[in-house]
C-alpha cells in the first residue's frame, strides 16, 4: 500500500459528520469561553466557526450540550490546528482532539 493510499484509508476510518450545532469553546489561562457553531465532527477533531480568532497551538475544550434532556453532552479536549478568517467576519477553526468525554 502506498503512503497516499494509507493516508486515504486512515481518513476513511474517521468519517466526519456534517453537523450544525451550538457549542462552547474554552481556552487560555483565564478559561475564556466563546460561543461557536460546530460544522463537522469526528472522533479525532472538529471544525467550528467563531466570532473571534483563536491561534493555532492553543489548547481548548469543546463542549457540545446534548439535545436530549438527562443525557450527557460531549466534552473534548484538544488543540487548535488552524484558524482562517471567513468573508463574513467570522473565523473557521480546525480542532484536533486529544481526549473525548
Amino acid at each position: 500500500m502506498s503512503f497516499h493510499d494509507q493516508q486515504y484509508s486512515e481518513k476513511r476510518d474517521f468519517m466526519r459528520m456534517t453537523v450544525e450545532t451550538a457549542a462552547t469553546l474554552t481556552f487560555g489561562a483565564d478559561n475564556h469561553s466563546c460561543d461557536v457553531i460546530c460544522r463537522d465532527l469526528s472522533n479525532q477533531g472538529a471544525q467550528v466557526t467563531a466570532g473571534e480568532a483563536v491561534a493555532a497551538g492553543t489548547l481548548i475544550t469543546l463542549s457540545i450540550p446534548s439535545p436530549t434532556p438527562g443525557m450527557q453532552g460531549l466534552q473534548a479536549k484538544g488543540e487548535v490546528v488552524r484558524c482562517q478568517a471567513e468573508n463574513n467576519g467570522r473565523f473557521s477553526i480546525g480542532l484536533r482532539f486529544d481526549s473525548l468525554n
